[in-house]
């Protein structure tokens, strides 16, 4: 072994020490487990020292040094191959490290019983490969059938997440780690050649491997592939175009006699001047000729930076800047999408800010996205605090943001950006702009991420102004919104007022006539007394006659005590089982000889056969009572009235729980507005004019004080039912009628029994 060769293996070995030691010292770093690193190194650095052992030196009795090299190797690629599967997968997906190691265990496991059957391992020695084509040998033929599988296995995983990242940084990732599997490839083939020459340089280019993959361990964005490419490129263009015009200038100053001296210094002092001022333009040119072939395009950061400042500008409102700001910014930036998130500061008090996604730009389909982060995250800490860009890569990869949540970390991947700048104003983070991958499939360098970050600042201004103006309209509609519910409310107020004068009106109307009669009778029964003119039959008529205006007395003071009681929620149930049938007779009986007088024809049909409810009967009988007297007052005479039972499901008309009872009670009468079904059940609501008003009880547009439909509602939604009204308007001519609809449960709610039924008093008295 020459000393050479010695030299480069301490060299080498020493190598491995250092970047072991620096491995550990760099722990906090390093991507993956830092035992697949370590054992890489160490079994590199094996792989290194077996050529410190003699030539001679045997294994197992019979297999030379050429079998410990193998069995180094190939522990070498097993860990090798764990690094490079482990790296190279993405977030969430399974890496297959399992099944490389088996394969691998398996692999090492042939290898020791393929070695242990040989006599002699030559692999490593002088013209082995000859020797491997001439008279082939089992050891030599599974080593490079394992290299080969090697070498396509960690290729093609490498290439597949070259192909399938989504990041331009992760893509370059995985195509350093090609070049580093090739490296380590081929310092592998040199080093077991058996040629001292390609020996050396194999433990060089396999040490340079090693040290490669330490560097993609260590440092989570390893160099720009492309970029290095494109300056190679250029740079041999270059050359090539330097040489070809030195070589031009020499070939045409070659026949010109020259002779030495002064003349000599001058041509070649104009040569050199010459070739000084070529050069520039020849730089140009090269880069002319490179760009196509690397499709790069430069940024000119002036120019973007004017261009964006004049179009963001010009936006005065929020959806004219987002519009405006991520064209402008796909243009001069070179990339597929952006957008915009604002900051709400206030909207939690936990220790986060919301990141509110605005739709438009590159965020188009996600409305109402949020997101929250902690102030204590690091991600808000370089936005907010240093006030710095960021891009999505660092975010996934960086060991600065290992200690994200993983809410925050499935947010930013969400957005399908690749690099995200503060808005700043005041000092003050409002929203972030967010940038797309590049056009160019090329990632984000540290000179775009100042680019974006100057563009955001200038975008600062630009969003404050915006979100004022959009302030001061949203204050303007508010306030209209405001004077328009003033307007409802000041209109509502005049016509509750409108409906306490009529109420007044309507009050001392009725009033005044049984106390007018009241008053008549007992002054003519005193004026009779004092004449002694006083008969049975007079006192009869008379009597009756105050008895009638005694009692419309108490029916209007009844009706206003049942009003304030339903006001107060104090009006108390006692609920018993009858039937529907049994209510409305009880309650349309009273009215028979009206309905004569008023010549009206009255029907009812279905209820014959109902189930039973459970119900207060006096209040029900009243309730309905009420709604058919409503009806006769506003039916002309000759007209008809039609009531109609049904038992209906439980999911028809209101949805609830168990079966209930529809009564529909129609009339020919004429109708009320659209505007006013809902106004009758108020307290005393009219919907004629009370100047109208009719003393009689039953006449045709007769009215009380407009309370009975406020009772009847207030005593069936006592009972877990509701009534409604249906009409097509109203119209005194045409009398297209009016529909009420009363829906009863068969069972009232447990909140509605505010009195024990009857039958549990009794059972509660007897015990």
């Amino acid at each position: 072994m020459t000393p050479l060769l010695n030299g480069v293996i301490l060299g080498s070995l020493a190598i491995h020490l250092t970047l072991l030691v620096y491995a550990f010292v760099r722990r906090k770093w390093v991507r993956t487990h830092l035992s697949w690193l370590a054992l890489t190194i160490m079994f590199s650095a094996v792989t290194v020292a077996t050529y410190l052992l003699p030539e001679s030196a045997l294994l197992a009795g019979r297999a030379g040094r050429g079998a410990a090299l193998i069995l180094a190797l190939a522990a070498l690629l097993t860990v090798y191959g764990a690094l490079v599967i482990t790296d190279v997968r993405r977030p969430g997906e399974r890496s297959g490290l399992r099944g490389w190691l088996v394969l691998s265990l398996v692999g090492v496991i042939v290898l020791g019983a393929v070695i242990l059957l040989s006599d002699r391992v030559r692999v490593g020695q002088a013209e082995w490969l000859a020797e491997t084509l001439a008279t082939p040998s089992l050891v030599s033929l599974v080593t490079l059938a394992g290299l080969a599988a090697v070498a396509a296995v960690l290729l093609a995983i490498t290439f597949r997440s070259f192909y399938l990242a989504v990041l331009p940084e992760s893509a370059n990732r995985s195509l350093f780690w090609v070049i580093d599997i090739a490296l380590i490839l081929v310092g592998i083939i040199l080093v077991i050649s058996g040629i001292p020459t390609l020996i050396l340089l194999g433990l060089i280019v396999l040490t340079v491997g090693v040290t490669g993959s330490v560097y993609a361990q260590v440092s989570y964005r390893v160099f720009d592939i492309r970029s290095s490419l494109s300056l190679f490129l250029r740079t041999l263009i270059l050359l090539a175009l330097m040489a070809l015009l030195l070589y031009g200038a020499l070939t045409l100053l070659n026949p010109i006699q020259v002779e030495p001296g002064i003349q000599q210094g001058i041509v070649i002092t104009l040569l050199a001047v010459g070739l000084t001022l070529i050069y520039v333009p020849l730089r140009r040119l090269s880069e002319i000729f490179s760009a196509p072939l690397l499709h790069a395009s430069g940024t000119n950061p002036t120019l973007a930076t004017r261009r964006y400042s004049q179009q963001v500008s010009k936006a005065v409102e929020l959806d004219e800047l987002i519009h405006v700001g991520t064209e402008t910014l796909n243009e001069v930036m070179g990339v597929r999408r952006s957008g915009l998130l604002l900051v709400n500061d206030i909207a939690h008090t936990n220790g986060s800010v919301e990141l509110l996604v605005i739709p438009g730009g590159g965020f188009v389909d996600m409305k109402d996205v949020r997101g929250r982060i902690a102030r204590e995250s690091p991600v808000y800490k370089r936005l907010a605090r240093e006030q710095s860009p960021l891009s999505q890569f660092d975010l996934e990869f960086s060991p600065l943001y290992r200690d994200m949540q993983d809410s925050e970390r499935q947010f930013f991947g969400s957005l399908g950006m690749s690099a995200y700048a503060p808005v700043i104003v005041e000092n003050t983070v409002i929203g972030v702009l967010a940038c797309g991958p590049k056009v160019s499939d090329a990632p984000f360098f540290v000179r775009d991420l100042e680019l974006l970050a100057t563009m955001a600042n200038q975008t600062g201004v630009a969003l404050r102004n915006a979100r004022l103006v959009a302030d001061l309209r949203h204050l303007n509609r508010s306030m209209q919104s405001l004077n328009s519910g003033l307007e409802v409310a000041n209109q509502r107020l005049d016509e509750l007022d409108q409906v306490k004068t009529d109420f007044v009106t309507i009050a001392s109307h009725e009033l005044r006539t049984p106390l007018a009669q009241i008053r008549g009778y007992t002054d003519i029964l005193d004026a009779l007394n004092e004449q002694g003119m006083l008969d049975q039959d007079q006192i009869g008529g008379m009597v009756n006659n105050l008895r009638k205006a005694t009692e419309r007395m108490e029916e209007l003071i009844s009706a206003m005590l049942d009003v304030s009681q339903l006001d107060v929620n104090a009006m108390d149930l006692r609920f018993a089982q009858t039937t529907p049938e049994a209510v409305v007779r009880m309650a349309i009986e009273p009215l028979t000889d009206v309905i004569k007088q008023r010549k009206l024809t009255l029907s009812a049909r279905g209820l014959r056969g109902l189930p039973p409810i459970e119900a207060d009967m006096q209040r029900l009988v009243q309730s309905i009572r009420n709604v058919v007297v409503n009806a006769i007052k506003f039916t002309p005479d000759g007209g008809r009235i039609e009531i109609n039972a049904s038992l209906q499901p439980a999911d028809v008309v209101s949805g609830g729980d168990q079966e209930h009872i529809l009564i529909a009670i129609s009339d020919s009468g004429v109708g009320i507005n659209r505007d006013d079904l809902e106004l009758v059940f108020e307290k005393f609501y009219r919907g004629h004019d009370p100047s109208l008003h009719s003393t009689g009880a039953y006449k045709f547009m007769g009215a009380g004080p407009g309370l009975g439909l406020t009772i009847a509602r207030g005593m069936i939604e006592g009972h877990g039912g509701r009534i409604w009204a249906e009409s097509t308007g109203h119209d005194m001519e045409k009398c297209p009628g009016t529909t009420f609809y009363i829906q009863l449960p068969l069972h009232p709610p447990e909140k509605a029994r505010r009195v024990l039924p009857f039958e549990s008093q009794a059972a509660e008295g007897s015990a």
